[in-house]
Parts: structure tokens; sequence; C-alpha cells
């Protein structure tokens, strides 16, 4: 009972927590009477739960009281009134049985105490005992690495029992830009997840540099691995604070140099309180500019970039793609984006589908074979309007030879 009860006050935290995190998606539907009332069956739930608990606890309490107590009144009225004992010999007998069972009931309290702690504490054990299993580590120090990873027949699959991957098999070759296409779903993130270690493959295997990449010092490894992500976490406090996580030895001078990499330090400068402003109030391109300066300012030889300018828009993206051109040169890249134009000069690109490696190659191979890539190409084609565009440009491209002439 105490479990069920534990379990319903999660679900209650969870639910106020997920309710803040999506304020303005509920405003925006408006489902807060939805909401509210999701929550008071939570909390009726949770109130009911407490009840019964609190019943079978006094209905327990009642019944041990009664047999302590049993002894005394059915011994003590039947020696009266068998006349057998005496008045103070009554009393000498519930004083000493008083002194007994004081420490019985004692530790019936603490019984009590100890199974409603223990209740609590088994969430918090089970974390405790996981974390070995969630950082599984190795013994070898990554060194310089070079960054060629080597991924050979990987399955995998999720905790909840989705599997991501199908016999997968790449080459990501050192010092090159490496490119993964796909659907959604397609098991792209998934790859990446698996190359920093955040998982580990069902089966296969998986090298780096021609070693197991399971052999490797989990901490080590990420220290040389840039990741930025579709969606990157920003911390509650200052700007300077959120960029220096990249690397907390950093000056001033290289953090401002970072966000100017990233196309940030000017609109910072224009805030208020400039790098001491709060980086959580900021837009969701800025935040996106944040964790790009990061990367900037980590400089790893190796950088993952799962949709990197998926929250800025198409100047900020032009400025963003120069800047990550310009820090490629000589490092290991591996690039997810539904944007073709950020992939189509990669060195090699490999095409997945539902968790398989169903085409690789070059843009032009790849684009010839008229297969997957191609299929999501003309796609991506056809939603940017290309033809227009390209009449567009054309037909400026006329006004200005007319002019010149």
């Amino acid at each position: 009972m105490r479990r069920g009860l534990q379990k319903l006050r999660e679900e209650k935290n969870h639910g106020i927590i997920s309710i803040i995190d999506s304020i303005v998606v509920i405003k925006s539907f408006v489902r807060e009477q939805f909401e509210g009332q999701k929550q008071a069956d939570t909390q009726a739930k949770l109130v009911n739960a407490q009840l019964v608990t609190r019943k079978t606890n006094f209905r327990y309490d009642g019944l041990k009281t009664f047999v302590e107590q049993i002894g005394v009144v059915v011994l003590t009225a039947y020696l009266v009134l068998d006349r057998q004992i005496s008045i103070g010999a009554i009393m000498f007998h519930i004083l000493l049985f008083n002194n007994v069972s004081a420490p019985i009931r004692q530790r019936h309290r603490i019984y009590d105490e100890m199974n409603e702690a223990l209740t609590y504490s088994e969430g918090f054990f089970a974390i405790l005992d996981a974390d070995a299993a969630i950082e599984a580590t190795g013994p070898l120090e990554p060194g310089d690495v070079r960054g060629t990873f080597d991924i050979c027949n990987v399955d995998f699959t999720y905790p909840n029992g989705s599997q991501a991957l199908h016999d997968v098999c790449l080459t990501i070759e050192e010092g090159k830009t490496t490119a993964l296409v796909g659907l959604s779903g397609a098991g792209k993130s998934t790859i990446i997840n698996l190359l920093c270690k955040f998982y580990a493959p069902d089966s296969g295997q998986m090298l780096l540099d021609g070693k197991p990449l399971a052999d490797y010092d989990t901490h080590a490894l990420r220290q040389r691995i840039g990741l930025v992500l579709q969606k990157n976490h920003i911390f509650k406090g200052t700007i300077e604070e959120n960029i220096r996580y990249g690397d907390f030895t950093s000056t001033q001078e290289e953090i401002e140099a970072a966000a100017r990499q990233a196309y940030l330090h000017d609109q910072i400068l224009d805030l208020p309180r400039q790098y001491q402003s709060d980086a959580q109030q900021l837009s969701g391109g800025q935040q996106q500019r944040i964790a790009i300066a990061r990367l900037f300012l980590k400089n790893p030889p190796i950088i993952f970039l799962d949709e990197p300018t998926a929250s800025l828009d198409a100047i900020a993206t032009e400025q963003i793609k120069n800047s990550l051109d310009a820090i490629k040169q000589g490092r290991t890249v591996v690039i997810i984006s539904h944007s073709l134009a950020q992939i189509v000069d990669s060195d090699c690109i490999y095409v997945m589908k539902k968790g398989r490696m169903v085409e690789s190659g070059t843009h032009d191979e790849l684009y010839d074979m008229k297969g997957t890539y191609r299929e999501i190409f003309d796609a991506s084609a056809r939603s940017l309007n290309i033809e227009k565009l390209a009449r567009t440009m054309a037909d400026d491209g006329n006004e200005v030879l007319d002019t010149a002439s």
C-alpha cells in the first residue's frame, strides 16, 4: 500500500512539472480546464490512497492494542472473580504488564517507520545500483584520437523495447565529414548516442581507431567529442556561464571569441546586462547559438552535429554554416540534417531507412542511384519550391545583365 502511495505522489509531482514546462502549449490549445481536471483526479486518487492507508494502519493499531490488553483484562477479571488475588496484586500485575508491553509497542512504531522509509529508499537505491550500468567505462585512455569509427553489424534496442538499428555497418573516416540522412525515426540520432557511449549496442562491433569503443575511458573520450543537438539544454544562469560550460578554464576573451564565431556576440552586446544576462530568457535561435559557441570553446577533434541549425533563420543558418565549415577542417565530423544543403558537400553520405543502412556514397553518386536518397532530395526540392526560386534568381540575373549592357 505504501508503494502504491509513493507511486501516486511521484505521478502528481511529474504532472505539475509537466504543466509548468508545457504551459505555452496548454494555453495555446485552451486546455487549462482539462489539465486542471487531470491533476485534480490524480490528487483525488492520492487522497483516497492516503485514507485507505490510514484506515488500515488504525485498524491494525487497534488490533495490536486489543491483543496487548486482552491478557490483562481476562486474567485479572478471572482472578478477581475467583477471589484469588488482592487489590495490591492487581495493581502490581497491571504495572508489570505495562512495563513489559511498552518496549513491544515501541518496536511496533519503529517497524512502521522503517517500512515507510524503506518504501522511499527503494527508488533512491535503484538509481545508485543502476549508476555503474549506465556509465560503463573502460581502462583505455583516448590520447590523441584520430577519429576513425568502424561500425559492423550493430543492432540496438531501446529500453522500451523499440528496436532502432538492424545490422548497421558504416565507416566514419578520420578528418572527413560524414553525413547521416533519412526520414525521422530512421535511427540517425541513435548512432550518435552509441558513438558517445550513452548506450551500448545489443550486438555487433564498434571500433574507434581500430580498438573497441567500450574499452575507452568514457569521460576522457567525451572530452574529445563536441556535440550539438537539435534542442540543447540551457542551464539556469548567465550567458557567460552557459558558454563557459564548454571549457571552465577559458578566459573572457576566449568566451567572446567563441560567441563571435557563433554570430552571437553582437546580439549579446545589445542586451542590458550583456554577458551577464539570463540565458534562459533568450530566443530559441540564440540559445542554439550558445550551444554552438560551447562547441567552438571546447574545440574537440571529433564533432557530432544533430540538426545544428534547426532553430535558426536563413541568414543565421548561412552564418553558422560558414563557421562550422571553418571548424570542420582537419576534424572528424558526423552531421545529421534534414536540410540537404548542409550535407551535399560531405565526403560520404549514409542513407538510413527504418533502422537499416540502405545506401552510401557521395551526393552525385547517390543522386544517380535513383533510390531513397533521390526520393528525399526531390521531396526537399519540392518543399522549398526550387523551380520558382530558380526562376526568380534567373530573372534577377537577367536584370543585372541588362543593366550592365
